[in-house]
Parts: C-alpha cells; structure tokens; sequence
C-alpha cells in the first residue's frame, strides 16, 4: 500500500509554479499601462459631453437671441457631478459685437458666468483650483476660447480643460474645444 500512495501523490513543483508567476508578472506588465490608459480615454468622455451640451445651449441662444454668449447662465449650461475631471467654459472676455437688442438678456462676463465651476478667469486658474492638488507648473499648450457676434461671421469656441489621467506629475492638462461647426478638438492631448 505504500508503494501505491507514493506514485500517486500529485502537485506542482516549485520550477512549475515559479514559471507561472514568472508569466503572470509579464502579463501584469503589459497589461496596468494598458488599463491605465483606456481609463483615461474613458474620463475624456466628461469633456465631450460638456462641450456637446454648450454647443447644444449656443445653437438654441443664437436660434432665439441672433448671439451667442459666453454667459453659461444665459445659454442654460451647467454640469452636475461629484468627482468632475474637467473645467468647461469660456475665457473671461465678453463675446465680441454682443448685442441685447433683440431681447437677449445682458452678459456677464465673471469667473461664476464663464466657468461650469465658478472659480476662476483662467483655464488653468480654473482647474487648479478645482482641483487644488495640481502644481502651477502643468500646461496647457495652447487651448483657447472665443466668441463673436457679429452678424455675417458669428462663432464660437469653448473649451474644457481637465486631467483624466489623475496624474499630479508635470505632464500638460488635456484640453478640448469645440465650435459653431460641432468641430470637437483634442488641442492639448494630455493622456500620457
């Protein structure tokens, strides 16, 4: 009988098992950044819809008041959320050629009226003090707002400025706009 038991007795060796985790942490190698970074394009999906949602709230003000505006409050926009990852607005200037003549109501061009978090005048003002931890240091490479009423040649640009990477480093923020044309712009990628 005991012949029998020691031929039967069955397992992994410790070169088998080695081997196994040997695998497992390449895969685990290969596969994090990967997760990490389809996270990130994920998060970018808060920009796009914000943007979507203005150009939405533009198209009916122009449609009403022959203007458009970068008062949010005028225009009907605000986003709700907790953990958002994105400002979306406009810079603190007054849409060129604005004119309340047709009805429409006075613009306000304020950190509370130009900016879906009401803090600041800057884009990258904004973010950081939506989102305290980031360093002045992050960039934003370029991404601009506009906007111009005047009759013949009346557009819009607005953007939304965020880190879907929720990374603290020093890589540039992501910054998206889009325009009158539904033309949506990934001007500053920041998926890292």
């Amino acid at each position: 009988m005991s012949k029998s038991m020691i031929t039967n007795q069955k397992g992994f060796s410790l070169i088998e098992l080695m081997v196994v985790v040997a695998i497992m942490g390449v895969l685990a190698a290969i596969g994090v950044p990967q997760y990490s970074k389809f996270q990130a394009k994920a998060r970018q999906s808060e920009a796009k819809s914000s943007l979507a949602a203005i150009y939405t709230a533009e198209q009916s003000f122009i449609a009403e008041f022959n203007n458009y505006s970068v008062d949010l409050k005028n225009i009907g926009f605000g986003v709700t959320g907790r953990g958002l990852r994105y400002v979306t607005g406009f810079a603190a200037t007054a849409c060129t050629n604005y004119s309340t003549a047709g009805g429409a109501p006075s613009e306000t061009v304020n950190a509370t009226n130009t900016w879906s978090d009401g803090s600041a005048v800057n884009p990258a003002t904004a973010f950081q003090a939506q989102f305290a931890f980031v360093p002045a240091s992050r960039t934003l490479g370029g991404t601009t707002s506009s906007c111009v009423s005047t009759a013949g040649s009346q557009a819009f640009r607005a953007m939304a400025i965020g880190d879907p990477n929720a990374n603290v480093g020093t890589a540039p923020l992501d910054g998206w706009t889009i325009d009158q044309q539904k033309l949506v712009s990934n001007s500053t990628p920041g998926i890292l």
